[in-house]
């Protein structure tokens, strides 16, 4: 499988155990099986990637304890098992699991509102890059629009205003060598003082005042990963709304709720 033909396998993270705070506050023993809108919060995601077009090969990676497995009852998607409950565990099993995958859409299995349409639009902004790893920079006013009360970290820059999606597109080649870094970085991307750590201070003192282009982040990104980096921005809001906390989970289930009801 690879992006040659227009499509890409998929990897739905799962890896996080009973430790969890969602996990904690759903009463469930991993984030995955969360309840949202009467199913698992893993099924959303699931059933997104499997609608979609441009994704032709879906698996779950659950953590070292297998709480995925055991608390599945109907599984949507076959389950792979990391070796450790770290990120980098999370998407090198990921790339095992996908033998035959050239480059992997990665996306976290806590973004419950996303739909097959924005995975494809994701997808389609892709393929035709050659960039190691490609990720999603969703209009902060876009996804207010669509999630207000919801809240995200906002990047400032030249172009308008921008929050991180939950989803990234990677080569295998650069998940084999350069997998700390990414998983550093998808650690810290959520902190203004994580990345100012990561990037340097002058870096995010630019960007805090709008200074810093989609282009400037493009190459320093690219020089600190030690692959070519590439933003894809769009409006999917989905792509972004992302379940951290307790807070964010019962405001997930209100807008699941709403949109069943039309």
């Amino acid at each position: 499988m690879s992006a040659t033909n227009g499509k890409l396998a998929a990897a739905i993270l799962a890896g996080g155990g009973g430790g969890d705070k969602v996990a904690a506050a759903g009463g469930v023993a991993c984030k995955a099986l969360v309840d949202m809108g009467g199913e698992p919060m893993v099924n959303r995601v699931v059933r997104a990637a499997l609608a979609a077009e441009l994704i032709e090969d879906v698996v779950v990676v659950e953590g070292p304890g297998k709480q995925l497995s055991a608390g599945w009852a109907e599984p949507l998607a076959r389950v792979a098992t990391a070796p450790g409950e770290d990120f980098l565990d999370t998407v090198q099993e990921a790339a095992r699991a996908l033998p035959d995958a050239d480059r992997i859409l990665l996306v976290t299995v806590d973004i419950p509102m996303v739909t097959a349409e924005e995975l494809d639009g994701f997808v389609r902004s892709c393929i035709g890059t050659q960039a190691e790893l490609s990720y999603a920079m969703i209009s902060a006013e876009d996804f207010d629009k669509e999630f207000p009360g919801r809240g995200k970290t906002v990047a400032h820059l030249r172009e308008g205003h921008f929050t991180g999606g939950s989803v990234a597109c990677v080569s295998r080649q650069f998940v084999v060598e350069q997998g700390e870094t990414i998983a550093r970085t998808f650690d810290r991307r959520k902190s203004k003082l994580a990345l100012a750590q990561l990037f340097g201070l002058s870096f995010v003192a630019k960007m805090l005042v709008g200074q810093l282009s989609v282009a400037e982040l493009e190459k320093r990104g690219s020089e600190m990963l030690g692959g070519r980096l590439h933003a894809v921005r769009t409006s999917s809001a989905g792509l972004a709304f992302d379940v951290d906390d307790a807070g964010d989970m019962e405001l997930a289930r209100e807008f699941v709720r709403k949109h069943e009801q039309g």
